[in-house]
């Protein structure tokens, strides 16, 4: 086994996406989410944040209730509309991909399509 202090950034990954010229190479690459499948003590805990808070935020946060946020607004009108939305639907989406929760990949599903229907082109 070596020991290192860094990854190194030569070569590349043709398999994923990563950065391209003229930005540097990334040492680590996110895999697509969904492309591991958690088991064991890491699922467990997957699970409990899905049927905990993390799982629930709509019905404990008002900043994250569908019903008159902004976010979900055709016209972007409502209350709600900052930053702490995104953040969450970012990781419970994710989440909801991993575990393979359709409860949450619906919840997920229908704030995205609400969010980019309401998008000026």
């Amino acid at each position: 086994m070596k020991t290192v202090s860094f990854p190194t950034i030569e070569g590349r990954n043709d398999f994923y996406v990563s950065n391209r010229e003229p930005l540097l190479p990334s040492p680590l690459i996110k895999l697509p989410i969904g492309s591991i499948r958690p088991k064991g003590w890491l699922r467990h805990q997957l699970i409990l944040m899905a049927e905990g808070m993390t799982g629930h935020l709509p019905e404990l946060s008002k900043w994250c209730r569908f019903e008159g946020s902004a976010w979900a607004s055709p016209e972007g009108q409502g209350d709600y509309g900052w930053e702490e939305l995104p953040y969450w639907l970012r990781g419970f989406g994710d989440l909801g991909y991993v575990l393979g929760d359709e409860r949450i990949i619906k919840e997920v599903r229908k704030w995205i399509e609400a969010v980019l229907s309401s998008q000026d082109l």
